[in-house]
């Protein structure tokens, strides 16, 4: 029964693999199994985490069923005491398991949900993400902050109960941790220890250089959702009108990205749509930078 079981889902990224989990061979703590859910790739994925040979490491295959699914899979299949996310194109830094030992360990810790620091594009995190201001509300914080699944370490007992939600490919992470942080224990280590890759073909990079409307209407379901199914586990925690306030911010989110890509049309609707749900002047005041950055005239960055 390992401590640590980490989950590493993965759709067509055999070039990053070899990175990924040769960050998980390399940890100084060797405790762990190391889980890799091949979410239906079409290229040599299987390959590659094969010709890693040592045993902790275990290959599933699924037919593709997104992240959410395939992290979902990894979970059910784990027999560590608790679990640690890995994206496929990050990396732990090697003291990383060590230290959350070390932590749990010293600090007694039967159940709760643990977070790190995160660093940028090198292993000599050079740029940092800010942490948490674990001062005011964590629900608030995690929401407008965000924490990457790389960064993130929870007891089994926790995703025992509560898990990624399938509907979603967007936000599904964020959808887990409030219900989590809700509920449970949080703790947050000022130690820098994993690293995310950050590239072109990145899935969030992708989503902000090209917005979908499907893709918004799914975020926005995605907040809706957790107002609707599970809006009891914050009363007390958050203002009343939080979910919406957050839904109108996240509209205004993708709407600065579709007006600075140029997408016209789709900027127009998302204009349009945020006036009709919310009467503010903000989305009449859009409209001329709208066509202004259409016509690569100035107001770019405002």
């Amino acid at each position: 029964m390992p401590f640590f079981s980490i989950i590493l889902p993965t759709y067509n990224r055999a070039s990053f693999l070899k990175r990924s989990i040769g960050s998980v061979l390399a940890q100084t703590y060797t405790d762990w199994e190391l889980i890799v859910i091949d979410d239906g790739s079409r290229d040599h994925t299987k390959e590659v985490v094969t010709s890693f040979k040592d045993p902790r490491i275990h290959y599933f295959y699924q037919e593709n069923a997104e992240r959410s699914a395939a992290r979902n899979n990894g979970i059910a299949r784990a027999k560590g005491e608790y679990i640690c996310f890995l994206d496929s194109d990050d990396e732990y830094l090697p003291d990383y398991l060590m230290v959350l030992n070390q932590f749990i360990m010293g600090n007694s810790i039967h159940e709760g949900f643990i977070v790190c620091g995160l660093g940028f594009d090198s292993t000599e995190i050079h740029h940092k993400k800010p942490l948490l201001v674990e001062t005011n509300s964590l629900v608030v914080e995690i929401a407008n902050q965000f924490i990457l699944p790389t960064q993130s370490c929870l007891s089994m007992s926790i995703l025992q109960r509560e898990n990624f939600h399938e509907s979603y490919r967007i936000w599904e992470d964020t959808h887990l941790w409030l219900r989590i942080v809700a509920q449970f224990p949080f703790y947050q280590l000022s130690e820098y220890l994993v690293v995310q890759h950050r590239h072109a073909s990145g899935t969030v990079r992708e989503e902000f250089n090209r917005v979908q409307w499907r893709t918004v209407m799914q975020y926005l379901d995605a907040i809706k959702n957790l107002e609707k199914q599970y809006g009891y586990l914050f009363q007390g925690q958050i203002a009343s009108s939080f979910f919406d306030d957050y839904a109108r911010d996240k509209i205004k989110m993708f709407l600065y990205r579709s007006r600075q890509n140029r997408q016209l049309v789709l900027a127009m609707r998302l204009c349009f749509f945020g006036w009709i749900r919310y009467r503010s002047v903000y989305f009449i005041a859009e409209f001329p930078k709208i066509l202004l950055n259409y016509l690569n005239i100035g107001l770019h960055d405002n």
